[in-house]
């Protein structure tokens, strides 16, 4: 069911049941093979009433679109605002050379889940460049501990922190 730029989908459970890949960077739950686990839904038959990129808004046994529908555009709008004003942080400290705050922000943004939205886009975007960026250092660090070690503070809690440790790990 579609009204506008919300949707109301149906989750019926799957046969086989698997626990969400664990990543920094949301994926676009519509485009799971399993909704069962995209959505967190704990019963089958639940209805999950979300935006038109699939962001979940509300939860429940019975489709309630209708009264939702005007919640669900503000409720969305306040957490694009949110994510612009994380990716606008994480970008100025990129520019300013600052690693750390930059992606601290972009983290405290991916905690939103939001896909689909350019804001969304954005972030993955710059964190991107900045796991690059992270690599590159990697490589140029070579098996210098102290470089290594202040690269894994730098990236700790990302997906390249498996990396560092592992260049840490072959220094020693």
């Amino acid at each position: 069911m579609t009204a506008k730029n919300v949707i109301c989908l149906r989750v019926a459970k799957p046969a086989d049941t698997k626990a969400p890949e664990a990543a920094i960077v949301p994926k676009a739950r519509l485009d799971a093979a399993d909704l069962w686990a995209a959505y967190g839904v704990k019963e089958a038959d639940t209805f999950v009433v979300a935006d038109k990129y699939g962001n979940p808004f509300y939860t429940a046994k019975e489709p309630l679109l209708n009264e939702k529908l005007g919640e669900v555009a503000s409720h969305f709008r306040t957490l694009r605002k949110q994510l612009r004003k994380e990716v606008e942080a994480a970008q100025a400290a990129k520019d300013k050379g600052e690693v750390t705050a930059a992606l601290a922000a972009l983290k405290s943004g991916f905690k939103l889940g939001l896909t689909g939205y350019s804001e969304a886009e954005s972030a993955t975007k710059l964190y991107g460049e900045l796991m690059d960026a992270g690599r590159k250092s990697l490589k140029d660090a070579g098996k210098d501990a102290a470089k290594l070690d202040a690269l894994a503070k730098q990236y700790a809690g990302t997906d390249l922190e498996a990396e560092i440790a592992a260049a840490r790990k072959a220094a020693n």
